[in-house]
């Protein structure tokens, strides 16, 4: 008899303490939703320049994105059938003067996936703007891909990404303090890898180089079945 009181009180425990957390869960899910919602938004808008995300409130962020920057097109590389959005970004809500592409990538780092996009000029010839919408890498190691020491050649001057000779890399990883030379096919389109943290580096390398490359073809694709 005991020991079916035992059971029962267990059974009982139990059952409450899994109703409490699933209560807990469903009570999370939206404010979860509307955070990373929020995380992307002003990734966006800091990507493509488009305003200052620590002046802007939460309604004006999400206006800027829902006005200036289209997501309806998708495109598709033809030679790995892959689809990929296609952002296009204005400079107000005219949507009459385009400023820049975005494309996404992602890829495993060292630890887990790593998403985010690469703002392109609307020539397409070279990066405007770079974010990492999400990543779980070594904090104050790979993490330090969402620091500008690493993102900012991306802002300014630009790397180059326009179709490299044939066999070469659309964009490599080099050291700080080692700038390629001109006439080289790392001139240009070269940003440095981060101290300490080689894997996630070459993560990076990895995933934007076939980011790029899969853009290129979907556009060049794109152009020709114009």
């Amino acid at each position: 008899m005991k020991r079916i009181k035992i059971v029962l009180f267990m059974v009982v425990i139990a059952a409450l303490y899994g109703a409490g957390v699933t209560g807990l869960h469903l009570s999370t899910v939206k404010t979860v939703e509307q955070n990373n919602l929020l995380i992307e938004q002003k990734a966006l808008v800091e990507l493509f320049g488009l305003g200052d995300v620590k002046m802007l409130s939460k309604d004006q962020i999400a206006k800027i994105v829902e006005t200036q920057i289209d997501r309806s097109e998708t495109l598709t590389d033809p030679q790995t059938g892959r689809q990929m959005p296609l952002l296009k970004a204005y400079i107000s809500s005219a949507r009459d003067q385009l400023i820049a592409y975005g494309l996404p990538f992602s890829g495993v780092g060292f630890w887990a996936e790593i998403k985010g996009y690469i703002a392109v000029d609307s020539g397409l010839k070279k990066t405007i703007g770079f974010k990492v919408i999400s990543q779980t890498e070594t904090p104050g190691l790979g993490s330090r891909i969402e620091n500008e020491e690493f993102y900012g050649v991306f802002f300014s001057p630009g790397l180059d990404i326009t179709p490299p000779a044939p066999g070469k890399d659309y964009l490599y990883m080099g050291t700080a303090g080692n700038k390629p030379e001109p006439g080289t096919a790392q001139y240009g389109r070269t940003f440095d890898a981060i101290t300490g943290a080689t894997q996630t580096s070459l993560a990076m390398s990895r995933m934007l180089n076939e980011a790029v490359a899969e853009f290129s073809r979907a556009v060049a694709s794109r152009k020709a079945g114009e």
